[in-house]
């Protein structure tokens, strides 16, 4: 009787595989004859007016888009792979007239992967992103970076981001003020459940400020040494001592 009822689940659990098996064909022949444009009509109203210009699959496609007055082209790929794993993958590049980004996205409910990202990010995308900024045109370089966030928390976090600086103009409590910064690099890591972005004078190896991102927070702490490089600053300190704190939440970036 014992091996009758093996038998039975044992036919059972091959009969659950094969009709797993052709659900996934399914998805697959749905996901490639799909036309892209589709994705457009899940989209809340105010991310859609973002996007215009499909083309391709949901498989594999392209559509245009405009961000703060910098226009683009995002191109994906779908992964089949990911949905092993309950997620959904996609191969993803951002291409902007002078910038140039790619990664790979991993998606599942409450968390999010970036994976593999690299490229190079011109300053002045930058500049029409941070209304009021002028920056040295320079591009900043992504390497290795790779973020991962479950429900509020960061986990596997790390990467780095290059750049050759220059004078930087930007405005702080209504007054334009001006800082002349060296190569610089800022290191990402987590600790905990927070993301923690050093940034760091490579010519000195020295700590000039430190971001930590908790929950929906940004902390910013500036050192002596940051701040010496501004021609309007006039504090005196050790130059590794933290002299400005400030909290803010990220959506008012």
């Amino acid at each position: 009787m014992s091996k009758k009822n093996a038998h039975r689940d044992d036919k059972e659990a091959k009969a659950y595989n094969w009709v797993l098996l052709a659900t996934l064909l399914l998805v697959v022949f749905l996901v490639v004859q799909t036309p892209a444009r589709i994705i457009a009509n899940f989209l809340p109203n105010t991310t859609r007016a973002m996007f215009q210009g499909w083309g391709g699959t949901i498989w594999s496609g392209q559509m245009n888009s405009q961000y703060k007055g910098v226009q683009g082209q995002l191109r994906w790929q779908w992964q089949p792979l990911a949905l092993l794993r309950l997620k959904l993958g996609l191969k993803l590049e951002l291409i902007t007239a002078k910038s140039q980004l790619q990664g790979r996205l991993l998606w599942g409910g409450s968390s999010w992967q970036l994976l593999d990202s690299q490229g190079q990010l011109a300053a002045q995308d930058v500049q029409q992103i941070l209304s009021g900024w002028q920056l040295a045109n320079n591009p900043i370089i992504i390497e290795k970076l790779q973020l991962m966030r479950t429900a509020q928390s960061w986990q596997d976090s790390q990467g780095m981001l290059t750049w050759q600086a220059g004078s930087i103009d930007y405005v702080l409590n209504g007054q334009r003020q001006r800082i002349n910064l060296p190569p610089v690099q800022l290191l990402i890591k987590n600790e905990q459940q927070s993301l923690v972005m050093s940034l760091q004078d490579t010519q000195q190896a020295a700590n000039l400020a430190t971001f930590v991102v908790t929950g929906s927070m940004l902390e910013s702490r500036l050192t002596q040494r940051l701040l010496s490089y501004s021609p309007n600053y006039r504090g005196v300190a050790e130059p590794d001592a933290i002299v400005v704190t400030s909290s803010q939440p990220l959506t008012s970036l």
